[in-house]
């Protein structure tokens, strides 16, 4: 997404079936890229991780949440 407060703001909304589970939603972690390919394909390579720690670990050593441990 190229607005980030905007995205987040609508999943906060209930807007959809899947984002209004997990409300409130809290942005922990991005990056950017100056390509939508490139960003799917990162995307991609993190969902393939499908592991809880590599995501504590990639959000921490981001500077993300210091309580997410």
């Amino acid at each position: 997404t190229h607005n980030l407060d905007k995205r987040l703001e609508r999943h906060n909304s209930g807007w959809g079936k899947y984002s209004s589970a997990g409300i409130p939603w809290e942005l922990v972690y991005y990056e950017k890229f100056l390509s939508k390919s490139e960003a799917l394909k990162r995307e991609n390579e993190i969902k393939r991780k499908k592991s809880k720690k590599y995501i504590e670990n990639l959000i921490n050593h981001a500077g993300g949440r210091p309580d997410y441990n």
